[in-house]
């Protein structure tokens, strides 16, 4: 048996300008303004309801003495709120939400003395008026801009509807998916995906998969988090994403139905209900939703081969590939929990999450190869037939603990998820007689793909606002990972399937990742400041059964994070934000086994990748709560890039993943959160980004960059009579991946929706990409390679939904959070 150990441990910030970073730290201590200088105090406080439930959302004014509104603000998902620099005088504030009186709290003074007013625990009374005559109804907005998040509100969206996870994230602000579901935010790749605070743990392709199999009618919102803290997993260069799945909280027994049907090139339906019982010491809670997604789709590839072996002049043969691909995908997910409160300080939660689903990649692919003076040479004509089956299971045990001091809390959580995947693939290709005396040829393969990767995960969480102005959050969490993939190829001879030993392979995967965080918030008179350290010891083993020869690393890395907030008086505020983190290969790219889309055309993964490092510095600007501006920087060293390979003499084309040198990518976006009307609200972000790769393949060195320009607009309509409408607007301008560029692109949607049956229930009918313009068309030369792609998605669909909610859709709880919130992204499996 092969051996091969490495061990590495690179510097805390490499490559990266630490005395930089320390000197713009050290210039927040400084008053920026004579408005700053004036600055002295904050206003904070908890809001609850009368049974102690927190109470997220609700609406605080901030008023002076005579009840002029000064400053507004909403409670975050624990009910907390504070005012942070404001100047001395009197104030007093007002806070309202539906379903409870409105409460205005006694007139205090901000002074020298007394800086920080701490109001408490400030309790809302229930509003048995309007409880027992209005239905509520109100809705957060659709995207909601935080300092450190962007929050889109799916389940207010009317585009959300018949949509998928993966295509919700296609209109996300600064988000961009590429033609095999890979994610970047503001032109980063490696995006960790997280699923109600969970990592997913699956592979590419297989995340992809779950995302497509996910219903928008099931996610309440998406997270976006381009530097998380300390607390977070350090994996996800690009950030993080955290999909939030719908969980109903109302008192009583309630629950929700909903159908959706239309088409685009092939029909979709889909179908949901969720139900929930909840009383003052338990609550149950489940949903399923079931979704037929068909789907057409158009690539086209055109290959030049050179016999000098680089790409110039005339090719002496050029391949010109059509394929057109049918792919069904039928969807099935479903949750089903209960909390049970032991008593005032303790919860105890157990959750299953499930999806199971069937996709088939039915394509006929044609391949015509000619010679320069265009005689046809060849033409290959391809079936692929691949029917997959996944289920992804997750179970969670989850225990809450709240100390009689106020924030200290104390989460624990355990883990399992099963992942199982399986393929079974025929490929044939018949090759046509290119001259009247040439023999027809007929090669077939078949595949099956077993994969099982399993993920045993424990972690403790503690919380503590020492003081005041000071808060403690720190933890432990440990992972175990196994992957089993065993792919086994059959060529077809003579009329009998013979075992292949060149494209079979047997790969075994291990890996424990143990973790453990600190992290600090202070805050001080004009300034706070968050810094968090996490360390990550990593352990794999990649063990190829089929050559034994393993593979093992080892390595510890440490992760710092810093975030600084500084108020500008009452319009203002500045953050500077710096985070180291980590992206690992993912089980399926270090399987080293071919999968084929045709003879000529096929994917092999790499054994030996390296993972990437990245230094993140990003500095913003927020005004008036509304309108923010972000300047980012970040270096990212043996960054694993996708990579084009030819084979010039026997006209095949392949893709592996190799570590390049490096990436830059800086930039500066611009999110702004308009009310241009009583009847017309927006949110719009703008991105200009620069990417530069550097990098060795096998044709030498190389630099590839581009400058690239996003923007996104989504706007919300009220048209009177429950009716509403949404316009959503997207524009991908052109960019680059490793050696290969790709054009602009854009999209645009619109819907509308119409509440009836006294606003329980709602009628959408929406329209995506109305232009069917979201096309993807690239181009790549470098060395002997020289080729181009066009691939026509099936994203112009319509799909009309109704959704009806039955029981008490009254008395908004507060959702108690398990103190799970980061978990799984990475069960690397199947091809």
């Amino acid at each position: 048996m092969e051996t091969q150990k490495l061990t590495t441990g690179k510097n805390l910030v490499t490559g990266f300008p630490l005395p930089f970073i320390l000197l713009i730290l050290l210039s927040f201590y400084n008053p920026l303004t004579a408005l700053s200088q004036q600055t002295k105090g904050k206003v904070s406080g908890t809001v609850i309801s009368s049974d102690g439930q927190a109470l997220p959302f609700a609406s605080i004014a901030l008023m002076d003495k005579d009840g002029q509104t000064l400053k507004g603000t909403l409670t975050d998902t624990v009910g907390i709120f504070q005012f942070p620099a404001i100047p001395e005088g009197h104030y007093q504030i007002k806070i309202s939400t539906m379903g409870f009186t409105s409460h205005q709290s006694k007139i205090f003074e901000i002074s020298v003395h007394n800086q920080h007013i701490h109001l408490g625990k400030l309790t809302l009374l229930e509003d048995a008026k309007l409880l027992s005559n209005v239905t509520i109804s109100a809705q957060k907005k659709l995207i909601e801009q935080g300092i450190d998040r962007t929050i889109i509100n799916v389940e207010n969206s009317i585009l959300s509807e018949g949509n998928t996870a993966l295509e919700l994230l296609e209109k996300a602000p600064g988000v961009t998916v590429d033609q095999d579901g890979k994610i970047s935010l503001k032109g980063r790749p490696g995006v960790m995906i997280m699923v109600n605070g969970k990592s997913t743990y699956l592979s590419p392709k297989e995340l992809s998969t779950l995302l497509k199999g996910t219903n928008a009618n099931s996610i309440s919102k998406i997270e976006i988090m381009s530097n998380p803290s300390a607390k977070y997993d350090a994996a996800g260069n690009g950030g993080i994403i955290n999909i939030q799945m719908k969980k109903n909280t109302l008192t009583g027994f309630n629950g929700t139905v909903s159908l959706n049907g239309g088409a685009g090139r092939n029909a979709r339906y889909g179908s949901g209900i969720g139900l929930n019982y909840k009383t003052s010491k338990v609550n149950f809670y489940g949903s399923y939703n079931y979704g037929y997604r068909g789907e057409t789709e158009y690539l086209d590839f055109v290959r030049n081969f050179y016999d000098s072996g680089i790409a110039s002049g005339t090719p002496d043969r050029t391949s010109n590939q059509h394929t057109k691909t049918n792919e069904p995908l039928h969807t099935n997910n479903f949750r089903l929990g209960v909390d049970y409160q032991l008593n005032d300080n303790s919860a105890l939660g157990i959750l299953i999450n499930g999806n199971i689903g069937k996709y088939t990649h039915d394509s006929k692919t044609s391949n015509l190869l000619s010679n320069n003076a265009g005689m046809l040479l060849s033409n290959m004509a391809t079936s692929n037939y691949d029917k997959q089956n996944w289920e992804n299971l997750t179970y969670n045990l989850n225990y809450l603990y709240k100390f009689k001091k106020e924030g200290r809390e104390l989460s624990a959580d355990a883990d399992f998820a099963s992942n199982s995947f399986t393929s079974n693939l025929n490929l044939n290709t018949i090759t046509l007689a290119a001259a009247p005396n040439q023999p027809n040829t007929d090669i077939s393969r078949r595949g099956y793909v077993p994969a099982v990767t399993n993920v045993y995960l424990a972690k403790l969480d503690y919380t503590d606002p020492i003081s005041k102005t000071l808060n403690l959050e720190t933890g432990i969490k440990s992972s175990v990972t196994n992957s089993d993939n065993n792919l086994i190829y059959d060529l077809l001879n003579n009329g009998n399937w013979e075992y292949d030993n060149n494209g079979s392979n047997h790969f075994k995967y291990k890996e424990e990742i143990h973790a453990s965080y600190l992290n600090f918030n202070k805050s001080f008179k004009s300034f706070s400041i968050q810094a968090g350290l996490r360390g990550e010891y990593t352990h794999t083993e990649g063990h190829q059964i089929t050559t034994d020869s393993l593979i093992s690393r080892s390595y510890f890395q440490l992760f710092p994070s810093v975030f600084v907030n500084k108020p500008m008086g009452k319009n203002h505020q500045l953050q500077l934000a710096y985070s180291r983190r980590i992206e690992r290969p993912d089980y399926g790219d270090l399987n080293p086994f071919r999968v084929f889309r045709d003879p000529l055309l096929y994917y092999q993964g790499n054994p030996f990748l390296r993972p990437e490092l990245i230094n993140t510095i990003q500095l913003s600007h927020s005004f008036k709560e509304k309108y923010t501006t972000a300047i980012n920087y970040s270096q990212t060293s043996d960054v694993m890039t996708w990579m084009n390979g030819q084979i010039d003499d026997i006209n095949t084309t392949y893709e592996m993943p190799l570590n390049l040198n490096r990436l830059i990518n800086y930039g500066i976006s611009f999110t702004a959160s308009t009310a241009f009307t009583e009847w017309w609200s927006g949110t719009h972000f703008a991105n200009v980004y620069r990417n530069e790769y550097k990098g060795t393949g096998e044709s030498g060195s190389f630099n590839s960059n581009a400058t690239s320009f996003n923007f996104n607009t989504q706007n919300s309509f009220k048209a009177g009579k429950g009716y509403s409408i949404e316009l959503n607007g997207l524009y991908n301008g052109g960019s680059v991946y490793g050696i290969s560029k790709y054009k602009a692109n854009y999209m645009v949607s619109a819907g509308a929706q119409k509440l009836i049956l006294n606003e329980k229930a709602t009628i959408k009918l929406s329209v995506n990409d109305i232009f069917q313009s979201r096309q993807l068309r690239g181009n790549t030369i470098y060395g002997n390679i020289d080729m181009s792609s066009h691939i026509r998605f099936d994203s112009r669909r319509a799909i009309l939904s109704f959704s009806y909610r039955f029981g008490n859709q009254n008395l908004v709880k507060k959702e108690r959070r398990t103190g799970s919130e980061d978990i799984q992204n990475r069960v690397k499996g199947g091809g």
